[in-house]
């Protein structure tokens, strides 16, 4: 092995230490491409509308290297909490506990995008999904896959750890009313830088933030909960049994949370 490639390894060891535990999925078996497998497949539906991921039986997905920043490699994963928040936003609506209708929605950290095209297929009059710069391009694939190009459904970068880059095109006069985020916690380190995009996209006493939240440890936890009080939210878990549990979308770790920053 040359020292250059040893050097790589340890700086690719070094970038990846604080990794958090990032477990399997618990629904594996839905179908996302366009052409499904066969008819036992088993597609995942929003009021009867499929949403699509892949354009055929390829997985078209984004092409990555051994080098990528693991912020793309988690962006290329189907993750339980998407499907969660989508089920518990979709039940929601449907029994008039929540409206979409004329709403601006956005999320952070969006990867496969699936809570935002729910939002769109809910009614929300317009829907920015953001991840990293790279991850774009892909996004913009599954707008156009699902038919919402037209649908004020937008794709635009957003880098947390630059959002002083990002942030002012994501701003305009009205206000978003809802910012979704589903499993955006993986390492420590851009926990802060997490809940300061979201807090600068908020508007207090108006913006309901709805985090769909995974546990791995105790301490990443607290240290997200800490750093969202600390910047003036308020917090409160869903109770269980407002999720979609009559079709077994829960998870033990996994719980949403409401949260509004009051006016201070």
């Amino acid at each position: 092995m040359s020292l250059s490639n040893s050097t790589s390894n340890i700086s690719s060891l070094n970038s990846l230490r604080n990794l958090l535990l990032l477990e399997g999925p618990k629904f594996p078996s839905f179908d996302f491409k366009t052409s499904q497998l066969s008819n036992q497949s088993k597609s995942f539906k929003i009021r009867n509308q499929t949403i699509y991921l892949y354009p055929d039986n390829n997985d078209n997905e984004i092409i990555m290297n051994d080098d990528d920043d693991h912020t793309v490699k988690t962006a290329n994963n189907i993750w339980d909490a998407s499907l969660i928040l989508s089920k518990f936003l979709e039940k929601q609506c449907n029994e008039n506990k929540m409206d979409f209708k004329g709403k601006k929605v956005i999320e952070v950290g969006a990867g496969k995008s699936i809570p935002s095209l729910t939002s769109s297929i809910l009614g929300a009059s317009m829907v920015t999904i953001t991840d990293v710069p790279i991850v774009i391009p892909e996004i913009e694939k599954i707008i156009k896959l699902n038919g919402l190009e037209n649908n004020n459904v937008l794709a635009k970068p957003l880098d947390w750890e630059n959002r002083k880059d990002y942030i002012p095109f994501l701003i305009d006069k009205d206000p978003w009313d809802f910012i979704l985020a589903a499993d955006v916690v993986w390492v420590d380190y851009l926990i802060v830088p997490l809940v300061d995009s979201i807090n600068e996209l908020s508007t207090p006493s108006h913006t309901t933030l709805l985090l769909c939240h995974q546990t791995r440890t105790t301490r990443s936890d607290n240290m997200l909960f800490d750093t969202l009080e600390k910047r003036g939210w308020k917090i409160q878990k869903v109770l269980r049994d407002e999720l979609n549990l009559e079709e077994g979308f829960w998870k033990d770790n996994v719980e949403i949370y409401r949260g509004r920053k009051e006016q201070g």
